[in-house]
């Protein structure tokens, strides 16, 4: 019989952080009723030992499955491949649960039938322990909701969500291999959710201010073409949607807000490039293209401000604007 939640971890070399994520799940009340998948992406350091040392004393608990490096989004899809809970959802391996809320999740899960549940997180900053909690809208919580009713009062991302399981896969939710597939990871699903529980307690730990993560901004100078592809896939996506029957205006309006952010970080890769010319060109290619693809989420765009100076400017402000963001940066 399957675990209630499923919870997909995501490790390659972080042997410095693998065990704090997986003692988080270690207490009775949380380990026996979850099943910690642990996909070990192609680590070269002592990742895939310690994971397989908590598979062995922990046999009922912890599954290691070990592939070639293939990306982080590669983790989930492995994860959903093998999960058989009830509930879905990822974790980080340098991250981590935060025990007595997560016990309080299981809990809220036993007598749920929301097709996603969302709970509160907390940031912490790796270098001075500073952490933000992040909680959710009282007067949401502890009750079923239709997705109309809520998701113009919330602002969910991946460190919120949990998904009934059966949803993903009834909706044939895959991700890029890569990286920055945790927006992917929030609103491919959100698509088809109907129904939406409010948890307030703090699950999620998520770590911040480590330079070797995705989101800093040298990572993502790497990655600029990964972080492309993930935006051309969700407003292809969005896309699609959008040509079914179903009419749910906020939640449209959401997802092209969402989507929309997205390009507004790829505009922040650019203008990070020393090459102004090249960058600004790319960046003129890319909202064009959202443009051609896509008026609703172009329309959100316009509502960041440096897209709109942008185009309002025919793009002379591209070398100014990225002076400033460099600067802004330190860089």
């Amino acid at each position: 019989m399957g675990k209630l939640l499923s919870i997909s971890v995501a490790a390659y070399n972080i042997e410095q952080w693998i065990g704090e994520c997986l003692d988080s799940f270690l207490p009775e009340e949380i380990r026996s009723r979850v099943e910690v998948i642990v996909t070990d992406d192609g680590s070269s350091d002592k990742t895939r030992e310690i994971a397989a040392e908590y598979a062995k004393r922990y046999p009922d608990t912890f599954r290691l499955v070990c592939q070639k490096n293939a990306g982080p989004g590669s983790t989930v899809n492995s994860g959903l491949r093998h999960a058989s809970g009830t509930y879905f959802r990822m974790v980080d391996g340098d991250d981590w649960v935060n025990r007595a809320g997560t016990a309080k999740l299981l809990d809220f899960l036993e007598t749920s039938d929301a097709d996603m549940v969302c709970c509160g997180y907390c940031s912490v900053h790796e270098k001075t322990g500073e952490r933000t909690v992040y909680g959710l809208p009282d007067e949401l919580c502890g009750k079923k909701l239709p997705v109309s009713e809520v998701i113009g009062k919330l602002d969910p991302g991946m460190h919120n969500v949990v998904y009934r399981t059966t949803l993903l896969r009834d909706n044939g939710v895959v991700l890029d291999n890569g990286f920055y597939t945790d927006m992917e990871y929030l609103l491919f699903p959100m698509m088809a959710v109907e129904t939406i529980a409010l948890l307030n307690e703090t699950v999620y730990m998520y770590r911040i201010g480590d330079e070797s993560q995705s989101m800093s901004i040298k990572s993502l100078q790497r990655r600029e073409d990964e972080h492309l592809s993930v935006l051309r896939h969700l407003v292809g996506r969005y896309g699609t949607y959008r040509r079914q029957e179903k009419e749910n205006t906020q939640l449209q309006a959401f997802l092209a807000r969402k989507i929309a952010g997205m390009a507004g970080t790829q505009l922040s890769i650019y203008l990070s490039f020393a090459d102004t010319a090249r960058y600004r060109d790319k960046t003129r290619a890319m909202t064009e293209w959202v443009r051609g693809e896509n008026a609703e989420i172009y329309g959100e765009m316009l509502k960041l401000k440096s897209f709109r100076l942008l185009e309002m400017s025919g793009y002379r402000l591209y070398a100014p604007l990225a002076w400033f963001h460099k600067k802004k940066l330190g860089i």
